[in-house]
């Protein structure tokens, strides 16, 4: 044989072993990365079979919630999708839905937080100058308007005696901050000053929106709290309920109540 024909057949040898002629093994590929991750959401196992077309169920079972990667995907001849979690394993696409990673969720969330914040805070700004685009310091319905608006928006937050908000009210607080943020108008942080404001409104006659009420003596109320229409008031009520809107009861009538704007 000659030398050239010899070294072609020792090369082929080689080559067939899995060495190469130059004596270094041959580099494996890299296995296929994952394209994404997906979690069972069906209320019943997952089958998992060896094929996406005319496979056959391999002895496995995929419990609810359990996640899973995805190295590919095909679509069958009616047009299902199927994803590969394994090697010969198909799962249909249907009854999983994708993970989100964590840092993408946490993201996902502060979003929305900050995005609700945002909307809040363009609600009351606008308010407050739609208030503040009326230089009358009485009987201006654009103020009352802006003031009940602001005020409906506090429902819902804590009740905490001294506190002067935003986040959280004492009855005389929570009619200071509404008045100064949506009429720009200063009522005083108590009850004791905010009842010698305006001008007294008989009780036997009809509340407008933006009036005070007041509970308790004429002079040193007790409690306080702002008329927003169709017999309702918005008060902080106490540490158990916290900021809430109420209706008007013969039962619980206000001692006075004082016309601001």
């Amino acid at each position: 044989m000659k030398k050239s024909n010899m070294i072609k057949f020792s090369a082929a040898a080689l080559t067939f072993l899995g060495i190469s002629a130059t004596g270094v093994k041959p580099v494996k590929q890299p296995a296929q990365a994952a394209s994404k991750r997906i979690k069972v959401i069906s209320k019943q196992y997952v089958t998992v079979w060896t094929n996406y077309q005319k496979g056959r169920h391999v002895a496995t079972n995929l419990k609810k919630g359990s996640s899973h990667f995805v190295y590919k995907t095909a679509t069958d001849s009616m047009g299902n999708l199927w994803y590969r979690i394994g090697k010969k394993e198909w799962v249909m696409a249907k009854y999983f839905n994708q993970v989100k990673s964590a840092k993408k969720a946490v993201k996902a969330k502060k979003t929305k937080v900050k995005s609700k914040k945002t909307k809040t805070v363009k609600k009351a700004s606008s308010a407050a100058s739609l208030a503040a685009s009326w230089p009358a310091p009485m009987g201006s319905e654009a103020r009352a308007k802006a003031v009940v608006s602001l005020a409906k928006q506090q429902v819902g937050k804590a009740y905490v005696k001294g506190s002067k908000g935003p986040n959280a009210f004492d009855n005389a607080s929570l009619v200071a901050y509404v008045y100064k943020q949506a009429a720009g108008v200063n009522t005083g942080s108590s009850t004791k000053s905010q009842v010698k404001k305006g001008i007294a409104v008989d009780l036997s006659s009809g509340f407008a929106e933006g009036d005070l009420l007041f509970w308790g003596s004429k002079n040193k109320p007790y409690n306080v709290a702002i008329y927003v229409g169709d017999g309702k008031y918005v008060t902080a009520a106490g540490d158990q309920q916290g900021v809430v809107q109420a209706s008007l009861s013969t039962y619980f009538w206000p001692s006075r109540v004082k016309r601001v704007l």
